[in-house]
């Protein structure tokens, strides 16, 4: 099913110039009432190793912003370690947590908050919580989930986008896209076999719109590094290519074909 995404003006400049250049992020500091001190920066940590783990992030040491496109705080909510015996005499650990963090765009104010459970009441299919015979253990593994959530939550939030370019693309003879550039390469994170997804532009009630186009953008080439050159496929590959000839054609009045990144399956969800 197609997505239709309401946008004003600014909000669809924004992404173009946005285009060639990675988000920057700085973590800032954590606090708890429920938590050790050293607990609290544990969380942080990794935290900041889940977030450094995105390629198309970029993190800073700056505590304040300063420097940033947005800077996260968090809060540890809850850290519990208990100890119990099972009906085999067995002695296990079990940690849980739960903790929240809120990326502030350093520009504008705006906030995005999330709270993360680890605690075993997150649903029969997410269950997260520390368990092991030996204590460090049970606290390690209970850390380990935050380095896979972060990385859904930069996707979620903090998609790298750029832009088609309007020159040096192909068409087969049915007037479908079959390869283009994009303004995105290897100062971004972008590599071979990274995909996109298409989003076209248009006037709706004086708004500015954008529709998700079906087709798969694919990196064939990184060819700078803010330079990409990609094949397309999909059924609405012909679409893309009349958006693109529009906005070649008359800059002023037409938008430009955003393309948004797909999140790495292979790189996503939890090993712990």
């Amino acid at each position: 099913m197609k997505k239709v995404i309401l946008f004003v003006a600014a909000a669809v400049m924004t992404l173009s110039a946005m285009a060639g250049k990675k988000v920057v992020i700085a973590v800032g500091d954590f606090e708890s009432a429920a938590a050790a001190e050293e607990n609290v920066e544990k969380v942080r940590e990794n935290v900041i190793a889940g977030l450094s783990a995105v390629e198309h992030l970029q993190m800073i040491d700056s505590k304040d912003g300063l420097g940033a496109d947005y800077l996260i705080t968090g809060n540890v909510l809850s850290y519990d370690m208990s100890r119990y015996k099972n009906e085999q005499g067995e002695i296990w650990y079990k940690t849980t947590m739960s903790y929240s963090i809120t990326a502030t765009n350093i520009k504008d104010g705006t906030t995005i908050s999330k709270t993360f459970k680890y605690d075993g009441t997150d649903g029969l299919f997410n269950v997260k919580y520390g368990l092991s015979q030996d204590p460090n253990t049970s606290k390690a593994k209970v850390l380990c989930y935050i380095g896979g959530d972060m990385k859904i939550f930069a996707f979620e939030n903090f998609a790298l986008a750029g832009q088609i370019v309007e020159a040096d693309y192909k068409l087969d003879k049915k007037g479908k896209l079959t390869e283009c550039y994009i303004t995105l390469g290897s100062d971004d994170g972008v590599a071979v076999k990274t995909k996109f997804h298409a989003y076209l532009g248009k006037i709706i009630a004086g708004r500015q719109t954008t529709s998700e186009a079906d087709v798969t953008i694919e990196v064939v080439e990184v060819v700078a590094g803010d330079l990409a050159r990609c094949k397309v496929s999909g059924k609405e590959a012909d679409k893309v290519a009349a958006a693109i000839q529009a906005y070649a054609n008359d800059p002023q009045n037409a938008l430009p074909v955003i393309v948004k990144m797909i999140p790495p399956k292979d790189k996503m969800g939890w090993d712990c």
